[in-house]
């Protein structure tokens, strides 16, 4: 682990914000309270639920009386909720008025049924958000900082705008440009402006940091940046915090959560998550509970949320609850980054996969992935002038490292991938 270069040493504002919502003092904070507040308020909710929503009212009648649970662990006799639910019902899991819901957020969705996703919001959820963006910023920001916002800003309630709202309640300064297609309007902007942080995604992050390069630009002022809505690399971590001398943060985010999940603290180890407003399980495939320190998928129900409340969730990411205590000094446990998702059994490799093997490259500035049977085709983007010595070394790294790919097909090509401007999560496109 490196030594953290500009965030404080500090416990996690994350527990400082759970703090708050539960009314006691600043690093009071016990699992023992924590666990009781989560309870009360799964309880809360699933009353909630029951009499607001028909689509949990239906799912729960067998389990009336079930509830209220007695302990956080009889939730696991609930039954999940699923990405197709969503598509299928959503409108019938919210709980609220149509008057009362402010923002209405479509998902793109790679289910059975091919129908977008629909999560409703009031005011009152999208201001937890805001609160959680608050803390969650103040892990590398201050009330004097300049903070370049690259996630959408528009229209008003959209991820980039509740975060320079959150970064103005800090007092600092949000620079909201959101998504770009060009690296050089951007690098002149944080050079003139002498911008100090930074909050985007991993791929718009290092073309940025590709184009500084090749410019020639010298020192960056950037000293802290957060990476949100996708995968980030450690080798792609390292080489943006080797190029700008800065700390790079990873945050945890998902639509269906309230977009906001959890962070990293100051150690860089993995995230604290927002276990206030959610109340986190992982799971086998089977759907079992897995062991502390086990890899399970993803699942969580919100506890405090009232437009479109969600009773175990399941959000198909990997993760792993990383064992002992946090040197930050926080009760909340930790967990791993999250690095790849639920896979169909088929699969050649994962893109983080591929991450880890191609930003170990220095020339490449992006690429873009499809894959047939046992056939990898690549589009490498680089500036590299000596092509087939790249494609070799491309090759031979993925061949030694993943047995189902039989065969690679690359391309070369200048510039950066239009793939690198979009928000849309990285992934292998499979074709017949």
């Amino acid at each position: 682990m490196t030594e953290p270069i500009h965030v404080p040493k500090m416990i996690t504002p994350v527990q400082l914000e759970i703090e708050r919502k539960l009314g006691i003092p600043d690093h009071s904070l016990t699992l023992e309270k924590l666990k009781k507040w989560q309870l009360d308020r799964l309880n809360d909710t699933l009353a909630f639920c029951m009499n607001h929503s028909p689509f949990y009212k239906e799912k729960l009648a067998d389990f009336s009386n079930s509830i209220p649970l007695r302990s956080l662990e009889e939730l696991q006799q609930l039954p999940f909720t699923t990405s197709d639910d969503i598509s299928e019902k959503g409108h019938r899991m919210v709980c609220t008025s149509q008057s009362q819901i402010e923002r209405i957020v479509t998902l793109n969705t790679s289910g059975t049924t091919g129908t977008a996703k629909r999560i409703y919001f009031t005011k009152d959820d999208q201001q937890l958000t805001v609160d959680f963006f608050a803390y969650g910023m103040s892990t590398l920001i201050s009330s004097h900082s300049k903070v370049l916002v690259l996630l959408p800003c528009h229209p008003a309630g959209s991820v980039g705008d509740l975060l320079s709202r959150a970064i103005r309640k800090i007092g600092a300064q949000p620079y909201s440009i959101g998504p770009f297609n060009n690296p050089d309007p951007i690098n002149d902007l944080i050079a003139s402006e002498k911008l100090d942080a930074l909050v985007g995604a991993p791929k718009q992050v290092y073309t940025l940091v590709q184009s500084w390069k090749s410019s020639n630009r010298g020192s960056c002022p950037i000293q802290a940046l957060l990476l949100s809505t996708d995968y980030a690399s450690p080798i792609l971590k390292k080489s943006i915090e080797s190029a700008w001398n800065c700390d790079v943060l990873e945050h945890y985010g998902m639509t269906e959560a309230g977009l906001g999940v959890g962070v990293d603290c100051y150690l860089k180890r993995g995230y604290h998550l927002r276990e206030a407003d959610l109340y986190f399980e992982l799971i086998d495939k089977d759907g079992n509970p897995v062991a502390e320190g086990e890899p399970g998928e993803v699942v969580f129900s919100t506890l405090t949320r009232h437009g479109m409340p969600l009773i175990r969730y399941r959000t198909k990411d990997i993760s792993q609850i990383i064992p002992g205590e946090c040197p930050c000094g926080t009760v909340l446990s930790t967990y791993k980054w999250i690095s790849k998702r639920m896979q169909n059994e088929d699969s050649l490799c994962t893109i983080a996969e591929l991450d880890d093997i191609l930003f170990q490259i220095p020339e490449i500035n992006g690429f873009d992935a499809t894959a047939k049977k046992g056939t990898l085709y690549l589009k490498i983007y680089s500036d590299e002038q000596n092509k087939e010595e790249l494609k070799i070394k491309i090759s031979e790294s993925i061949l030694n490292t993943f047995p189902g790919v039989n065969k690679i097909e690359i391309e070369l090509l200048a510039g950066f991938p239009s793939s690198a401007f979009s928000l849309q999560k990285k992934k292998i496109e499979y074709i017949s």
